[in-house]
């Protein structure tokens, strides 16, 4: 992911209150939740794509349609039981092993709890650092000493301004790679030209976009379950799943594209999109960029401090033994955010390709692969119509 949830109160009061069809809501909820600053960032884009040369280009359909497979049976189960609320959603769905389920579910939301804002404040002070010039550590603590503050006295104004982050990260993003394929088309018509299909391993490159489609799927599937009330036929629930698969392939491919005329210099940097940005010579677009980046990371940090909170704020062993609630809620994010910065000092490299890695493989065979398993199995009981 990039793994970033979206709240998803948020998420049905923006279905609610848009005028647009529900199908294209949902499929706008799997694109913001994908474009975090992970993605933004570029180097995920470059490690499980772009250093697979040509093929990088076409896997992201791969695994994107095979994420879209698994968001099509959860949205037509969803629309059919008339569920929207992802636990009740799983506890049917997975039935009679939903408990077995809720806990690999739990395994990968704490895991990814470490990783996604461990990434983030990696990368934000990773920025700090090419931008400012500020030693890494130094942006580390910096990061953390401003999430901390925003928990405690902004949280709701972040968490406000954070379709309008998603938005201006996706702008920003499109900015950079039509100017990127601009200035660099020459190279990429030679680099394709002399570069094979073969020159990477292709079962490789196969198998490490599948996994990124793992780890996506362990936030983005309850991301438009959550959003699905309004789908009105099977019809919509496939024109969810094919738009969001559109829309994020394009993305994806684009990036592979854009790095593509900067490559190898652009792969070997722990910020590839941001080399970019600098090659391309526009200080205003250097200056938004790191503004969107560094904004989205703490929004998208602050987003899962509060899911722990609410996951975790009113569990007997904390109510017990600490009876303010706003003094529960401090101590929960205070103790991610400890952890989140020990992640953090692994480094983006480290972060994307062992810790992402892995929950990869973990979330291929308990969360994607059962969703599209069990939904065509259930999907064959119901005889579900068009």
């Amino acid at each position: 992911m990039d793994t970033k949830l979206v709240n998803q109160e948020q998420n049905e009061k923006v279905t609610r209150k848009s005028a647009i069809p529900t199908f294209v809501g949902i499929a706008a909820v799997w694109f913001g939740t994908h474009a975090g600053p992970g993605v933004a960032s570029g180097k995920q884009v470059v490690s499980y794509y772009a250093s697979y040369g040509k093929l990088g280009i076409f896997s992201p359909i791969i695994a994107m349609a095979l994420l879209g497979a698994a968001i099509y049976f959860a949205l037509e189960y969803s629309r059919v039981n008339e569920v929207h609320d992802f636990k009740t959603f799983t506890n049917k769905f997975f039935h009679p092993y939903e408990k077995l389920f809720s806990t690999f579910f739990e395994i990968c939301f704490l895991v990814t709890c470490l990783l996604a804002p461990g990434l983030c404040i990696a990368t934000s002070a990773q920025l700090f650092e090419q931008f400012f010039g500020l030693n890494v550590w130094a942006g580390t603590i910096l990061m953390a000493l401003i999430s901390v503050i925003l928990v405690i006295y902004g949280a709701d104004i972040v968490k406000a301004a954070s379709t309008g982050l998603t938005v201006g990260i996706i702008a920003v993003l499109a900015i950079i790679v039509s100017l990127g394929i601009k200035a660099g088309s020459g190279t990429i018509a030679v680099n394709w030209t002399n570069s094979s299909f073969m020159d990477f391993p292709v079962l490789g490159g196969l198998w490490s976009a599948i996994s990124y489609a793992g780890f996506q799927s362990t936030g983005i599937i309850g991301n438009c379950v959550s959003v699905s009330d309004g789908l009105n036929s099977r019809r919509d629930s496939i024109k969810s799943a094919i738009l969001g698969t559109v829309l994020n392939s394009l993305m994806l491919s684009s990036i592979v594209i854009v790095n593509y005329a900067f490559q190898p210099e652009s792969i070997n940097n722990l910020l590839p999109n941001f080399y970019i940005v600098q090659q391309l010579g526009i200080p205003v677009l250097e200056t938004v960029y790191v503004f969107f980046v560094v904004m989205a990371s703490l929004s998208t940090i602050i987003t899962f401090a509060f899911s722990l909170v609410v996951r975790f704020g009113n569990k007997e062993l904390f109510v017990k033994n600490i009876k303010s609630e706003r003094s529960r809620s401090l101590l929960i994010v205070l103790v991610m955010l400890i952890l989140d910065v020990i992640v953090s000092t692994f480094g983006i490299a480290q972060i994307i390709n062992i810790g992402y890695k892995y929950l990869g493989y973990f979330s291929i065979f308990v969360v994607m692969f059962p969703f599209i398993l069990i939904g065509i199995k259930k999907q064959k009981q119901t005889k579900l119509s068009i």
